[in-house]
């Protein structure tokens, strides 16, 4: 029995076909997936995440998506670099380039319960504080937090985000139900962005996202290095 024709059709109804959707979920780096959500439902997300991975760098290219931080009829848009994470533990990396993200863009570190839009989560992230200034050419960078608690009209984000310079090292983690985000300019002292009760199920994915809602072709680029993804070993 020939099941290529069957297998093909099932390829082509269903988009997965890494060969010819771009979108389609890959293996980037041992032990690391690219996921994309959000494709079909949120207008702003064109083009998908590029991502290479030279030396244990991750170097995150965005040109379009958004990470909503609350309930949309866009939902969210973004690709997501992940790893499973079962139980309790963190995720830290050092980012060492954040250029070209529009002020609607950014890009960080992400505990997701559900690789889908509106799944819940909590994301430490960079962002571009945009300038007042119509002939500014300069824009800063803050450390910042988005999450989602819960699928409804609720959304979080940090009004006044702390501005950094880079590196800046960032960390999300989890302890049963809270939830944590910090920042640190010198990966020793972490300084606590945001903490929260999060209902999430026993195993989630933690990784890196970027995204840049108004690129319009220009990418904005982050490299993340010293990536690690640690489980919290038992009683602590």
């Amino acid at each position: 029995m020939n099941l290529l024709p069957s297998l093909t059709l099932l390829l082509a109804i269903i988009g997965a076909d890494p060969g010819t959707d771009p979108f389609a979920p890959r293996e980037v780096g041992p032990g690391w997936t690219l996921t994309h959500f959000g494709k079909g439902e949120q207008s702003r997300f064109q083009s998908p995440l590029e991502v290479a991975v030279v030396d244990g760098k991750f170097k995150l290219n965005a040109d379009s998506g958004m990470l909503f931080f609350k309930r949309s009829d866009e939902a969210d848009g973004v690709g997501f670099v992940h790893q499973t994470l079962e139980g309790d533990g963190s995720i830290t990396a050092k980012i060492t380039k954040f250029d070209a993200f529009h002020y609607w863009g950014g890009a960080g570190l992400m505990l997701r319960d559900e690789n889908k839009p509106l799944g819940k989560y909590l994301c430490a992230m960079l962002e571009t504080i945009h300038s007042k200034d119509p002939a500014a050419t300069e824009h800063h960078m803050a450390a910042s937090i988005r999450m989602r608690r819960q699928v409804g009209p609720e959304g979080f984000r940090v009004q006044r985000p702390d501005e950094v310079k880079l590196p800046v090292w960032l960390k999300v983690e989890r302890q049963g139900k809270k939830f944590s985000s910090f920042y640190s300019q010198d990966g020793k002292s972490w300084k606590l962005l945001k903490e929260a009760e999060i209902e999430m199920g026993p195993k989630i994915s933690a990784g890196m996202t970027a995204w840049n809602r108004y690129g319009k072709g220009k990418f904005g680029t982050a490299v993340f290095e010293n990536v690690q993804v640690v489980k919290a070993k038992q009683g602590e």
